[in-house]
């Protein structure tokens, strides 16, 4: 891994990389599509039918399953898990998504279905279920049809990007429900809202949150409130997921998880991944080159076009020393693959569960941003700060909307501990002075790091979240000291494995820790 000098590290100041943040930046071109190589696979059971058929009308009796495999059963997913992971990862009760799908020639609309198999893990009854269609925020289009529960067919509403599925009977604690459904979604040709997550562009398919997918119910109910136009969209269960797709035989397709299952005929390629548990499914699809390495149990590929194969091995260097880094501090990484796509996105980084993403230009190797810093620095930083969000986003979760706070400050200050671990004290701390620069876009105001996303108007999301947020998690850090801090960390995300945090949460299990009040550090940074 090339070592950057402090002086380049602090030159990039105002380029701190923040997940969806970013400013934008105009993508590299990239060149005509080739063919994906094969890979070693597990059969599937065979579906009882096709898996991407459209169904039109209103369905009389429960379609063939998806899969012959029991939602209940995890065995399939084990392959995808450390050893380690295992166990924690059973999650009896959590969301299974069968799903399949089938791309268009043009990669810019797909038709699918997907069975839902849900557990009230609730203490009140369910008299309905809820899923966002994040495709309609996303400047992009689906429509749900032929919505049954339990075989039967009942009358979903779609009102703005929320589906609401009513159940013919209250879904009691403890009781499990089966909701089918197909869907047909459009995605946009443009770099557009919340920095082209959904889109085809530069013929680089990003194909993030297009399918209907559930809700939260948390203790104020159906959590549904509409995303912002800058960071995250999603707020969700770990859940389980088994995806079946059907694309063009000439893109490499790189998806959340492990490839278990792969083919080819006629001019198409069907790949099953498998992955769980996990906060959401992704699939990226272009013309990419694969490079590889692993790292005790996980094998991390960076995937990008051939002429940008320098800065996706680049990507891996750093992805595997941030892994081993948060591995050894934190907690062991739960997959066996962690993957790294670059796409046209507007933002320098995005977080995926065991896939993260970088923008295009970053991984010229001899490009430079407008101010003269060269975009090979930022892709370490950027690289690093993704990686961190597999425990804070993924291992644990949080409300992305609401307390983004939980992930994105976490997230950022693993990033400059990824700096401490691989070149010391010294240059960590010259890397964190990008955190006061931008901490400086809000004129360094005293604006609350733990307010909803909504609440913050233009610079001020990114000055506190990532800047004044991320000064505020070593301030904690140094009022617990590093190691007591460290250990409460681990702790955290020990407690909140698979599970959600909230601030308070996180407050408290802090106060346990060193057995200290952290009232007054939480009411000058945290609180409104």
């Amino acid at each position: 891994m090339k070592r950057w000098p402090i002086h380049i590290l602090i030159a990039f100041l105002v380029f701190l990389p923040a997940c969806r943040l970013a400013p934008a930046v105009s993508p590299a071109p990239t060149s005509s599509p080739q063919p994906a190589t094969a890979a070693t696979s597990t059969a599937l059971p065979e579906a009882t039918a096709s898996p991407v058929a459209q169904v039109t009308g209103t369905p009389t009796t429960a379609a063939p399953a998806l899969f012959d495999i029991d939602p209940a059963d995890r065995s399939v997913f084990l392959s995808g898990l450390t050893s380690s992971a295992r166990e924690a990862a059973e999650l009896p009760g959590a969301p299974v998504y069968h799903m399949a799908f089938t791309l268009d020639e043009s990669l810019t609309a797909l038709n699918g279905r997907q069975t839902v198999t849900y557990t009230n893990l609730e203490d009140v009854e369910l008299s309905e279920i809820y899923f966002h269609l994040h495709p309609v925020t996303l400047e992009g289009a689906i429509a749900v049809s032929d919505v049954t529960v339990n075989g039967a067919p009942v009358a979903a509403e779609t009102t703005d990007a929320i589906l609401r599925v009513p159940l013919p009977a209250p879904l009691m604690p403890g009781q499990t429900t089966t909701i089918d459904m197909t869907f047909d979604t459009t995605i946009p040709i443009d770099i557009g809202r919340n920095y082209g997550v959904l889109a085809y562009h530069d013929d680089i398919l990003a194909l993030a949150h297009f399918y209907p997918m559930l809700a939260v119910f948390d203790d104020e109910g159906w959590n549904i409130t509409a995303p912002d136009i800058q960071g995250d969209l999603t707020y969700s269960d770990a859940a389980f997921y088994l995806v079946r797709v059907t694309a063009p035989d000439d893109v490499v397709l790189v998806g959340t998880g492990s490839i278990i299952e792969e083919s080819r005929a006629e001019g198409t390629q069907t790949v099953t991944f498998a992955t769980g548990p996990a906060r959401d499914f992704y699939l990226a699809a272009g013309d990419f080159v694969e490079t590889s390495r692993t790292v005790g149990e996980t094998t991390i590929r960076s995937y990008a076009p051939a002429a940008l194969a320098d800065g996706a091995a680049a990507a891996l260097d750093v992805a595997a020393a941030a892994l081993s880094s948060l591995s050894e501090r934190v907690a062991p990484y739960p997959y066996t693959e962690l993957d790294i796509v670059t796409t046209p996105t507007s933002a320098l980084g995005i977080e995926y569960p065991g896939l993260i993403v970088g923008t295009l230009n970053m991984y010229d190797m001899g490009a430079e941003t407008a101010g003269g810093t060269p975009y090979s620095a930022i892709l370490e930083s950027t690289t690093a700060h993704e990686v961190g969000h597999q425990w804070f986003y993924n291992l644990v979760g949080n409300d992305q909307l609401d307390e983004p706070w939980l992930d994105e400050s976490l997230a950022s200050y693993s990033t400059y501990r990824y700096f401490v671990d691989q070149y010391g004290q010294t240059v960590g701390d010259s890397y964190f002075e990008t955190f006061y620069g931008r901490w400086d876009r809000a004129g360094r105001e005293n604006i609350p790091v733990g307010m909803p996303v909504a609440n913050y108007q233009d610079a001020e999301y990114g000055a506190i979240v990532y800047g004044r947020g991320t000064i505020f998690v070593r301030e904690l850090e140094e009022a617990m000291g590093r190691e007591a801090f460290d250990a409460f960390l681990r702790d955290y995300v020990r407690t909140f494995t698979w599970e959600e945090g909230t601030t308070e949460e996180f407050r408290a299990l802090a106060e346990a820790n060193c057995e200290c009040d952290l009232g007054p550090l939480f009411s000058k940074w945290i609180y409104k």
